[in-house]
């Protein structure tokens, strides 16, 4: 458990603390009064755990007395999870509105967060590590990597360079395979539409004659003659009808 007591802070502490403040859109020029009470913290820490902070538990006070006690059950109930606690003279620094007690917190605030984000990216790194393991071809290096403004030591995969070849020539020969086959669907293509455009040519053709042997008002079809629209006749067939009925008109075919 880290007790957060009263301390100094340097001008580099205080800027990257009021840096920090701007970022979350927080006035930083009544810090002393502001964050005499609990409430501003609260809201702020509320906003990442929101199932740990219950703000109805923290009203605005404005008695140094009654900010004290908000102090301390902001302490005992929300601080106390993350290992961190408030002196008592620390407590009462802050609900007096003592110089420099309010940057002395939030830089510790502060830091708590950048701990969080380093936890968060191990944890999601060894999840992902779990994933793998089973995986005797990806091999486990050591790397540096930045995480806020620290640099922590991650695990990470790693393939041998000469799978990494023999899975890029799988690669190109399947592209290959895969271009020849377009290059044969696309000649079969061209042929099937070659065939059914002289598939309707022909069909064209042979349908022009049964289509016009009965539309000829003149013409009276039997139900012996009459052909229907749909239907085929040879020459054989056509001249029969032509001495049955001499008026019927030559066929242009």
């Amino acid at each position: 458990m880290h007790t957060i007591t009263s301390k100094k802070l340097n001008s580099e502490d205080i800027a990257e603390v009021h840096k920090w403040l701007q970022q979350n859109d927080i006035n930083t020029t009544r810090l002393r009064r502001e964050f005499s009470d609990v409430l501003p913290l609260a809201e702020m820490m509320k906003r990442d755990h929101p199932r740990l902070v219950d703000l109805n538990n923290f009203p605005k006070r404005s008695s140094v007395q009654l900010k004290v006690a908000n102090w301390e059950t902001f302490n005992y109930k929300v601080l106390t999870k993350f290992n961190l606690t408030l002196s008592r003279e620390f407590i009462e620094l802050l609900s007096t509105g003592a110089r420099g007690a309010a940057e002395v917190l939030l830089h510790e605030i502060m830091r708590l967060k950048k701990r969080q984000r380093v936890v968060e990216t191990r944890n999601a790194i060894l999840a992902q590590e779990q994933i793998w393991e089973e995986n005797d071809e990806v091999k486990t290096v050591v790397v540096n990597k930045q995480v806020g403004d620290g640099i922590v030591q991650v695990p990470q995969k790693m393939i041998l360079y000469s799978l990494y070849e023999k899975m890029a020539r799988d690669n190109l020969a399947k592209e290959a395979i895969i271009e020849s086959n377009q290059k044969r669907l696309a000649h079969m293509e061209n042929i099937i539409k070659v065939k059914t455009e002289r598939i309707d040519e022909l069909l064209m053709q042979m349908g022009k004659a049964p289509t016009k042997l009965c539309t000829s008002p003149r013409l009276q079809c039997s139900s012996a003659t009459r052909v229907p629209s749909t239907s085929l006749i040879s020459y054989e067939a056509l001249g029969a009808i032509r001495k049955r009925h001499p008026n019927t008109p030559a066929s242009s075919d």
